[in-house]
């Protein structure tokens, strides 16, 4: 498998519609969905070449996975922050130092007979000396860098009005307002090419999509939105291993659970969606918040494995048929940033580690070339603050 990360950047507004609503107000994402990436980069194909076999294992036989591009710094890729991540509810991103993650201290809470010590610890408020004590830190949202520094986004509020057909000016009381990205952001994400002729399909990607070529996505393109420009394709960063992740998150579950003076059986291991899982059980009946998540490992086809926590955000998936003109049809997801939480138990670590590998490379779930079903196991955003303030 060949990984490349893709940059753009937006050079008018972006209408990236967070649902179909007929309202007045119509409330827009954040970043570019793999979805509709990968519509846009079919109708250029079309456009410069004919229908080849290249293309059927590009748009159709998923041997290309696409991407979400996430918001992204000049000399740094951005990533999701987890449903478990908190900063201080009155000063946000003001008091980044109250940046931390709840995911191991909420778990060791549901299993201690007396969690209260854990529950009045001084890690729920923020650290600053203005709200020492005071102000608790509340879950958040956004991206970060690595370092987990704070990766902005710029939205603006853009606002017209419907015409009456029979004057040919505005019509009274008929205002309607979307919400864009402004111009100028950069957005990256990491494609993966498989199969035998993975460099193949690589090299036709890169040649189409050159430095400079531009490209339109989402809605109001008749407008002048959506125009966006290809700033190049480069190596992913090379990040930490995933045996070096589930040393240091288990380290981290070590020291915090003696901490406390709780007793540890087992590994545990994290997965942490990056994108909106569509995944199924036998019946195929899509899993949501509502569903009972006990035989989820084994839908990873995960042997040895216990679910301890799981914070869930729903999300459903929308999307429109360029070809046919017709919307596509609605999917309840497991939405991106939602974290579960496994103990495992001695005697299947390594077959464990193994199978995480190859579901951390393939991805989960339905539609994976349009992006959907990316998991990160053990993120490093889960341990880091946990060694950070416990030892």
């Amino acid at each position: 498998m060949i990984e490349r990360e893709l940059t753009m950047l937006n050079l008018s507004p972006l209408a990236l519609h967070a649902d179909r609503s007929r309202l007045r107000f119509t409330p827009g994402i954040d970043y570019i969905p793999g979805s509709a990436l990968r519509g846009a980069v079919a109708a250029l194909y079309l456009q410069t070449y004919d229908e080849d076999d290249l293309f059927r294992d590009i748009f159709l036989a998923e041997q290309v996975l696409f991407a979400d591009l996430l918001p992204a710094k000049e000399e740094t890729s951005g990533t999701l922050l987890p449903a478990t991540a908190r900063l201080c509810k009155r000063y946000g991103w003001e008091h980044k130092e109250s940046l931390t993650d709840a995911l191991l201290r909420l778990a060791l809470a549901a299993e201690m007979e007396n969690p209260e010590p854990l529950e009045d610890e001084a890690w729920k408020f923020c650290p600053e000396t203005d709200c020492q004590g005071v102000t608790k830190r509340d879950r958040t949202y956004g991206y970060v860098t690595p370092s987990f520094e704070q990766v902005k986004v710029t939205k603006r509020l853009i606002s017209g009005t419907a015409l009456n057909r029979a004057t040919g000016t505005a019509e009274s009381g008929m205002l309607f307002s979307q919400e864009v990205l402004e111009e100028g952001q950069l957005f990256r994400g990491v494609i993966r090419f498989k199969g035998d002729n993975a460099e193949a399909l690589f090299t036709r990607l890169e040649e189409l999509l050159q430095p400079g070529r531009q490209l339109r996505l989402g809605a109001a393109r008749s407008r002048g939105f959506g125009l966006v420009e290809v700033q190049g394709w480069r190596e992913p960063l090379t990040g930490v291993s995933l045996e070096s992740r589930w040393a240091l998150f288990n380290e981290a579950v070590k020291e915090l659970w003696a901490h406390y003076g709780a007793e540890l059986n087992g590994a545990y291991f994290s997965l942490t969606l990056e994108s909106h899982l569509l995944l199924r059980d036998e019946l195929c009946c899509p899993l949501t918040r509502w569903k009972d998540y006990s035989n989820l490992s084994k839908a990873l086809g995960l042997e040895g494995v216990t679910l301890k926590r799981h914070i869930i955000l729903p999300a459903i998936v929308r999307g429109w048929n360029a070809l046919q003109g017709l919307p596509k049809e609605d999917e309840f997801a497991l939405g991106r940033g939602s974290v579960f939480l496994f103990r495992v138990e001695p005697d299947y670590e390594e077959e464990v580690q193994k199978r995480l590998a190859v579901i951390e490379k393939e991805g989960l779930g339905r539609r994976r070339g349009e992006g959907f079903g990316r998991v990160r196991i053990c993120d490093p955003f889960h341990y880091y603050f946990v060694l950070k303030e416990v030892s």
